[in-house]
């Protein structure tokens, strides 16, 4: 693959948590047999009963909560991660789960976390979502010292490049529905310049409040049918999900022989400006 990757970039590594999938693996088998992940809320977010309400004109409820749902987003090892109990029980869960994902991705890209500590390892995380820290704002007293560094979302990225030691770029993007295909078009061209040499790119969403499901009920937006159905006449909206994905990506002339999975040849974003919607 050498001959046309001088100005190429090489996903060296992957992993990923998704509804349904535990790891690449599953998430493979789950394609492949056409399964669909969509299920209801699991009984430990928050009250259906209380947010619930199947017409879409009442207001201060959602017409539905299903959704693409991981089985358990709070199991976390802190020690591992050099984390103290009580910081960890102050740290959003997407932090959390970030920090896993990222180190099964480099075992997956035979790298060593030790090996890149000290080193221009650049880190571009797309993020959203705030529920974790939105959820204290009904208790303020459960707030601790570690809830700014646990719940401000410019943190996520920053928590891996202090967890593994790394002295790249690292910071959050947050364009919406295209925070990580924006992140991916950043790490492409620090890497292509020569700014770094590898990156970690990240996406990762935990749905922990029944908020914005509200708000986009409000603007008609979920699936009626819970089911997202794209380029079909049936089609009646989208389902929200969560998950974790997270790649290593460095030049493809730097990449160790057998490692490379796939190779990106160019990133690009842009904006539409004013358009209809």
């Amino acid at each position: 693959m050498r001959e046309n990757t001088e100005n190429s970039i090489a996903l060296v590594g992957a992993a990923c948590r998704l509804p349904g999938a535990p790891d690449e693996a599953a998430f493979r088998d789950l394609l492949f047999e056409g399964r669909c992940a969509v299920r209801a809320v699991p009984t430990n977010r928050w009250s259906v009963e209380r947010y619930l309400h199947p017409s879409a004109a009442e207001r201060g409820f959602s017409y539905s909560f299903a959704g693409g749902y991981l089985d358990d987003t709070f199991a976390f090892d802190p020690s591992v991660f050099g984390l103290s109990p009580r910081e960890s029980s102050q740290m959003d869960p997407q932090q959390r789960l970030l920090l896993e994902v990222v180190w099964e991705a480099l075992e997956d890209a035979r790298i060593p976390a030790a090996s890149l500590a000290g080193k221009d390892v650049g880190v571009y995380v797309g993020a959203s979502s705030l529920d974790h820290g939105n959820l204290h704002a009904s208790d303020p007293a459960s707030i601790d010292s570690y809830f700014m560094t646990g719940n401000t979302l410019s943190v996520i990225a920053n928590r891996v490049s202090y967890a593994f030691d790394w002295r790249g770029p690292s910071f959050t993007v947050d364009t919406a529905c295209s925070s990580s295909l924006v992140a991916f078009s950043r790490a492409f061209d620090d890497i292509r310049s020569g700014r770094i040499d590898i990156a970690v790119v990240a996406g990762v969403n935990i749905l922990l409040s029944p908020f914005s499901f509200v708000g986009f009920s409000r603007a008609s937006m979920l699936s009626l049918t819970g089911l997202c159905r794209p380029f079909s006449a049936d089609a009646d909206g989208y389902v929200r999900a969560e998950g974790c994905v997270a790649l290593v990506l460095t030049r493809a002339d730097l990449a160790r022989p057998g490692t490379t999975r796939a190779v990106a040849l160019a990133a690009a974003v842009n904006s539409d400006g004013r358009t209809s919607g």
